[in-house]
């Protein structure tokens, strides 16, 4: 799974959602903001806890997953 570019564009862009995103992943902003630029299959960002943030945000799974989860 990847993580969709609305998202990336969201993490690389609002520090607030960077930091918040970090936080429930228990991660540094800055590794988040790295994953991000990456954006590799699988990474932290895919984590169950950083879906549920951005879900808390408003964000929906189709919003969320690249490809064929988004479907």
């Amino acid at each position: 799974m990847k993580i969709a570019q609305l998202v990336i564009e969201k993490l690389l862009n609002d520090q607030n959602f960077r930091l918040n995103t970090a936080l429930a992943l228990g991660v540094s902003e800055r590794n988040v903001q790295i994953l991000a630029e990456k954006n590799s299959v699988n990474s932290n960002l895919t984590k169950m806890a950083a879906i549920e943030y951005y879900k808390s945000t408003g964000l929906k799974e189709e919003d969320i997953f690249e490809g064929e989860m988004a479907k």
